[in-house]
């Protein structure tokens, strides 16, 4: 049994919300109607997992997430408008310890959010089995990312896909942080959010690591030292590695594993397409996403990385990958850039 509190400033939401998660079989023993409440109610009732709006009045949705895991953490799942300003605060959220975020639909007819009501509870349900005890928040430090040990010697052309899901976010950032820019790593970054979100979250990419990011373009190219991230919506295929640059494009088809984009897709695609050396991470993230690419990679040639049970908040993605597939290195997140240089390591230049 799932226990758990809502916090959200729209009573229509309040209501609709509980009843979408009742309605999937968890148990809601509380709604708050401010950050200050929240706070109150997430103390008394010590729920399995909390849901929060950013915009509240009294304490801001960042103010509650950053008071409860500096006092008694638990899993906590943001429910944003999709605005700028509040794009910017989700991620803020994440830093201060969220587990995860959905998109709240617009205004808060019940017809919008009901048509999400299966995706609330699976996202509800992965939250409250995150690991948030000992959990470190804020931005990587540019101490932390200085301390990676690598090769000095990297082959030409090298392909990083990286793919998560819940809870991925800060870690595919700590990971990209800490590689070292003379790599020259050609990246794909798989993150399972919507389309409103990859925009911003490539340019956060973009301004905290070494790499030049930018969400992914239908015909774009990815060259040594960039990195595009998957658009929200759309798989992304790699269709092309000619001198020194990959092309990758969009594609809308259906679904997998309930998602787009998949990060199957891409390694897949990936693993037919590129000529020079591959190697493929699979993050934190509930479901199983990743693990039938990530053994493509493995049949073409490539090494496969995962990251470990004890870092990841939803070991799920991770855990279908080191069962299914022949990994090379099972790692805690703040040695994947570490092995991933690692993996490049006596390959031809």
């Amino acid at each position: 049994m799932v226990d758990a509190v809502i916090a959200d400033d729209s009573a229509v939401m309040r209501e609709t919300l509980g009843k979408i998660l009742e309605d999937g079989g968890i148990t809601v023993v509380a709604r708050a109607k401010d950050g200050t409440e929240a706070v109150e109610l997430i103390e008394r009732h010590e729920p399995d997992v909390a849901t929060i709006d950013i915009q509240m009045p009294g304490l801001t949705g960042h103010e509650v997430i950053e008071q409860v895991m500096a006092e008694n953490p638990i899993p906590m799942l943001v429910i944003s408008s999709q605005t700028t300003r509040n794009a910017d605060a989700t991620f803020d959220a994440l830093d201060a310890g969220a587990v995860d975020f959905l998109a709240k639909p617009s205004g808060d007819g019940s017809v919008n959010i009901w048509s999400q009501q299966e995706t609330i509870v699976d996202r509800v349900r992965a939250v409250a089995e995150a690991d948030v005890a000992g959990m470190e928040t804020g931005r990587v430090s540019e101490e932390q990312s200085q301390t990676i040990s690598v090769s000095s010697e990297f082959p030409c052309n090298p392909t990083l896909v990286i793919g998560a899901s819940t809870g991925g976010p800060r870690v595919v950032e700590q990971v990209l942080s800490e590689l070292p820019q003379r790599a020259g790593l050609r990246v794909l970054v798989v993150q399972h959010m919507a389309d409103h979100y990859t925009e911003r979250f490539a340019k956060r990419l973009n301004e905290r690591t070494a790499y030049d990011f930018r969400q992914a373009r239908d015909g774009d190219t990815v060259g040594p030292g960039e990195g595009v991230l998957a658009k929200g919506g759309s798989h992304l295929r790699v269709t092309a590695d000619r001198n020194g640059r990959l092309t990758v494009s969009h594609d809308n088809g259906p679904k997998r594993h309930n998602v787009r984009p998949a990060i199957d897709v891409t390694m897949e695609t990936a693993a037919e397409t590129v000529t020079g050396n591959l190697t493929g991470v699979i993050l934190t993230g509930m479901g199983a996403d990743g693990a039938a690419g990530l053994a493509a990679i493995k049949d073409a040639g490539g090494k496969a990385i995962v990251q470990d049970e004890a870092t990841s908040r939803v070991y799920g993605m991770p855990k279908v990958a080191a069962e299914e597939v022949d990994v090379n290195m099972v790692l805690p997140k703040d040695r994947i850039a570490e092995g991933v240089t690692n993996a490049f390591r006596g390959w031809s230049a």
